[in-house]
Parts: structure tokens; sequence; C-alpha cells
């Protein structure tokens, strides 16, 4: 089962219980047979990552770069927290679309969406998620991205009754790791 891990990926400090937590569930991931697919940028989702690779997972990194030396030196992205990385096309003209499309990508090659904390980032590739029909699983103890993204759905939902929006999507909340284990276990068995 594949499972994109989105979320806070901004430059600020992170507490070592925050850094143990993801890590901890990329651990757990690797150890639960999940494949996981990443942004290859910071925050909690590299940290997810790199729990993972250090327990013999596989991680797939979706880099916004089109070269290794790009994500490096231009992205100043690390790769300790992938097992591969997959390059944007170099057709794209922009940065926001290479960022876009990498995002959709995921999306797209994902099973599972999970969403921990995140801006706006994260809040459009939970949009992404929506309209592809997948399980979104927010975890409420990052707060961010994923809180907005219920407020949203919730004051859409019951505004729009036009059936293609109404899509099929599956979101659940769960309050904290823990209880998102819980659920990974279950949903595999």
């Amino acid at each position: 089962m594949k499972i994109t891990v989105y979320g806070g990926t901004n430059n600020r400090s992170y507490s070592s219980k925050e850094i143990e937590t993801c890590e901890g569930l990329g651990i757990f991931l690797a150890k639960n047979g999940f494949e996981i697919l990443t942004g290859a940028c910071g925050g909690y989702p590299y940290f997810v990552g790199r729990g993972a690779v250090t327990s013999g997972g596989s991680v797939i990194g979706y880099t916004p770069a089109t070269t290794i030396e790009d994500h490096i030196n231009i992205y100043k992205f690390p790769t300790d927290g992938t097992t591969d990385l997959v390059f944007a096309e170099k057709y794209f003209k922009t940065e926001s679309e290479c960022y876009l499309r990498r995002s959709m990508d995921m999306t797209d090659y994902s099973d599972i969406v999970i969403a921990l904390g995140g801006s706006w980032g994260t809040f459009s590739e939970l949009i992404f998620s929506f309209f592809s029909k997948k399980k979104i699983i927010i975890v409420e103890e990052f707060g961010g991205a994923g809180q907005e993204f219920l407020h949203a759905y919730n004051f859409f939902a019951g505004r729009d009754n036009n059936a293609a929006v109404q899509n099929g999507a599956q979101i659940v909340i769960t309050k904290d790791i823990e209880t998102l284990k819980e659920m990974l276990l279950a949903d595999v068995k």
C-alpha cells in the first residue's frame, strides 16, 4: 500500500518531540510494509521518510528539481529521507509548475494521503487528493492545513449538490499518530 505524507515543510526549528513522533511514524510504516511518497523536501514528511529509510523502508521522493544537483544545491533539499527520487520534467517553465505537478503525481500514485500540519502547499495537495477520490487522513495533533481543509470541506459540502463534487473521497480525522497507526493496521487486514 502506498501512502503519501503531506505536511509542514517550512524551515523552522522542530522540537525533539515532533521529530521523534514523525520518525516513529516512518519506522512504523517501513516495518509494516507501506511504501511512502513525499515531496522530497524538509519538515514533517522528511522526518517520516528519514525514519522509514533508517528502518529499511521504501520512500519515493517527488522533487521539483530536474537533477540531483539542483535538488541539493538550488532547492537545498536533503537526500537522506528518500530511497528514490523522481525528478520534475524539464519542460515546465516555472518552479510553481514543478511543485504542482509533483504534488499531483504523488497524489495519483497513492492509496492513502496523510496530512501532518502544513500550509498552502499541503492545502492544495489535499484538494488534489479530494478530487482524486483518495482516502485522506488528517492528524489533528498537527493542526495546520488539514484543519483548514476540513473547514472548507464542511462549508462546501453543505452548499454544493453537484454530484461530481460529492465524489467519494473518504476524509478521516484521527486524534494523533498512535491512533493513525491503529487505523492503518486495520486498513491492511
